[in-house]
C-alpha cells in the first residue's frame, strides 16, 4: 500500500510532541507576552504512545507522554526561576494521520530552577478543538495552566519527529518520539 502524500511531507515537518491551532500557535504566542521559552522531548525509554495506534482513518485515541523541559529562558518574573521541568501529560482526542480534533486532557510540570532544586509546579489542561498536521503527538502540547505556578498562562508548542512516522497510514503509529519547543505565554 502507499504511503499517504500527508505522511510523506509530514516525516521531515511534522511536530511530535506538541499541540498547535491557529489559535494557540507559537506565532500567536508571540503577539501575547511570552512569560516562558523550554526545549521539550521524549526521552530515550519513554516515548509517546497512542492506545489505539493511529492510523489512516480517525478514531478516538489517547495519548500520553512524560517530557523532558530544558533550556527554559525567562521572559518575566513569573518565571524567573524555571530552567527545566518534567511534564507529564495525557490527551484524549479523535485522532488520524492528518490531525485531531476535540482534544481534552491533564497533566502537570514539576519545573526545577539552575540549582536543581523544585521550583514548583503547575497542573495542565490540555486542549484544543481542531489540530491539522500529520502528527497525532502534536495533542499533548497546547492547552492552559490551571494553577500552580504560571497559572492563567496559555501553552503552545511545536516539535518535529525523531522516530519514523511514516507507518501510521499503513501499520497504524502506536509511540514517536520528538524534539521541540514550548512556549507559556499571558
Amino acid at each position: 500500500m502507499p504511503v499517504h502524500p500527508l505522511m510523506r511531507a509530514g516525516a521531515a515537518t511534522a511536530a511530535a510532541v506538541a499541540m498547535t491551532t491557529a489559535t494557540t500557535s507559537p506565532a500567536a504566542a508571540t503577539a501575547r507576552q511570552t512569560l516562558l521559552t523550554c526545549q521539550v522531548s521524549t526521552t530515550t525509554e519513554r516515548p509517546i504512545t497512542f492506545a489505539p495506534p493511529v492510523r489512516f482513518l480517525p478514531d478516538t485515541v489517547t495519548a500520553q507522554a512524560r517530557l523532558a523541559l530544558t533550556g527554559c529562558t525567562a521572559s518575566s518574573p513569573s518565571a524567573a526561576g524555571m530552567r527545566s521541568g518534567v511534564m507529564t501529560v495525557r490527551s484524549t482526542g479523535r485522532a488520524s494521520c492528518a490531525g485531531a480534533q476535540d482534544i481534552h486532557g491533564k497533566g502537570s510540570i514539576t519545573w526545577y530552577g539552575a540549582d536543581g532544586r523544585r521550583a514548583g509546579v503547575s497542573t495542565l489542561r490540555p486542549s484544543m478543538e481542531k489540530l491539522t498536521g500529520h502528527n497525532p503527538g502534536d495533542m499533548l502540547l497546547s492547552g492552559r495552566v490551571s494553577k500552580g505556578a504560571l497559572a492563567g498562562s496559555k501553552v503552545a508548542g511545536t516539535a518535529t519527529p525523531t522516530s519514523n512516522i511514516s507507518i501510521c497510514a499503513t501499520k497504524g503509529l502506536s509511540t514517536v518520539h520528538g524534539t521541540g519547543k514550548i512556549t507559556f505565554f499571558a
